[in-house]
């Protein structure tokens, strides 16, 4: 995966950036360059992906010490909005390959909060590789911080306990359990046998489902912040007029109050509410006859999925790889009501909760990217971003504050550049940090989504307390 990021996942005709992830962090004052020249030096040249090229697909150690002098900028800003202005101005620009593929840009503003700028190219890890390797670097008041990161135990490299079995009821011993005596009636196996073969049955109609998820992504509904089908064939090419827009953020009180009223996950809410925020968008603002009217909409995003890796906290190396899968998710952006669209968004989530549909996204993937040849998987790729809404990322970061370089970090945002829009999300401390990179001819004013957004959270909340 982390060479098809480099060679480009798309025919070149598509003009799209280089695959580069830009990381934004905000500070009351920003670290020393000094001290963040010496913290980069102890602990991520010595990744041998951050302290080498890429020749012929292979890492290949530079010789010499660190280049601090390419690797390390420094500027001064008048303020936040000229921050973003920036992350604008190089979002898409290319690494020089003749380097290892990262540096990193210190944003002084003269009022209000600064900024560092960390792009590294998206062949050297994924999201998740790239938030353990960085680990070293962080610091927190009470215990690791990795402690803090709500994730699961399976992405930490740790082993799952099943769960226990529950032991088979003797003859007359409660409440009408299957006996467990070799003399019995056989009842019990033969009630087992469908329940095996139901399960058998439904593992492999998973397993396919994931499967053509992949390979047969129909056309989403031509909404007004869609493309023409017309313009989607044989692909959609990258405008170049796409729009960096930091979203208000979300206290996560206000998420984990939809979950305590509706008894979902954290990440249904979130994407109901998404899709509730694209649906009033449509409604309200562009006023989309498609969704004025009702029927059926087709409005589907990929939805990045992080999956376990060996984590070591001697040697963030091992954990930096491209070991990610992009299920294809339906937004239910046709219900007319926030509880609908719940509803469905949690019934798409639970698909994401079965091994069997994981593995058949996974092994396609791989298929995809590893055996078939180039110019089959750039076209299958490119077709299928084609035919989608929106790219979703979201990765959970410490539920405390941290520091870098001795100066807490107060907000994060991750930015990245699709053809279609990019939706990129990151809790940390309390809020969901989110922004939205656009085409302004289908999305003139994307802060009103971010708006939407925020009241959807509000309007399930107090739904949840009413019923």
């Amino acid at each position: 995966m982390g060479a098809s990021w480099l060679r480009g996942l798309y025919p070149a005709e598509m003009r799209m950036p280089e695959s580069t992830i830009t990381a934004l962090m905000f500070f009351d004052t920003a670290p020393a360059k000094q001290v963040l020249i010496d913290t980069f030096e102890k602990h991520i040249w010595p990744l041998y992906r951050f302290n080498s090229t890429v020749v012929d697909n292979s890492f290949v150690p530079v010789n010499g010490p660190m280049d601090v002098s390419y690797h390390f900028g420094e500027r001064e800003v008048g303020s936040e909005s000229e921050i973003d202005a920036y992350a604008q101005e190089v979002m898409a620009k290319p690494l020089d390959r003749a380097k290892p593929l990262w540096n990193v840009t210190t944003l002084r503003a003269r009022q209000g909060r600064s900024a560092l700028v960390i792009r590294v190219h998206h062949a050297l890890s994924d999201g998740l590789g790239l938030l353990f390797a960085f680990l070293p670097l962080l610091e927190c008041e009470d215990g690791e911080v990795l402690s803090k990161i709500p994730l699961p135990a399976a992405l930490l490299g740790k082993r799952v306990k099943p769960p226990p079995r529950k032991p088979a009821s003797t003859p007359g011993g409660g409440g009408g359990g299957a006996s467990s005596s070799p003399t019995g009636s056989g009842s019990a196996v033969a009630r087992q046998r469908p329940s095996c073969l139901a399960t058998l049955c439904g593992g492999l109609k998973m397993f396919f489902r994931g499967v053509m998820s992949i390979l047969a992504v129909k056309d989403d509904t031509e909404l007004k912040f869609n493309a023409p089908v017309s313009e989607r064939r044989p692909f959609l090419p990258y405008s170049g007029r796409h729009v960096f827009t930091r979203m208000p953020s979300v206290p996560t009180a206000s998420i984990k109050a939809v979950r305590a009223a509706h008894g979902c996950t954290f990440n249904d809410a979130i994407m109901a509410a998404l899709a509730g925020a694209l649906r009033r968008y449509s409604v309200e603002d562009l006023k989309d006859p498609k969704l004025l009217t009702g029927g059926e909409a087709e409005c589907k995003c990929f939805m990045l999925i992080g999956l376990p890796r060996p984590v070591d906290p001697r040697d963030a190396s091992v954990s930096l790889a491209n070991n990610i899968l992009t299920p294809v998710c339906k937004l239910p952006i046709e219900e007319p009501t926030p509880e609908g669209r719940l509803r469905k968004a949690a019934s798409m989530c639970n698909d994401l909760k079965s091994m069997s549909f994981i593995m058949g996204i996974k092994l396609t993937t791989k298929l995809i990217t590893s055996i078939m040849p180039t110019m089959m998987m750039r076209k299958l790729a490119s077709e299928a971003v084609s035919k989608c809404t929106a790219n979703v990322t979201n990765l959970p970061l410490p539920d405390v504050p941290v520091k870098l370089g001795g100066q807490e970090l107060k907000e994060v945002q991750v930015v990245f550049v699709n053809t279609i829009p990019q939706i990129s999300m990151l809790s940390y401390n309390g809020h969901l940090h989110w922004n939205m990179i656009s085409d302004p001819q289908r999305i003139p004013d994307p802060g009103a989504v971010g708006r939407y957004f925020l009241e959807e959270f509000q309007q399930l909340a107090k739904s949840g307390t009413q019923s």
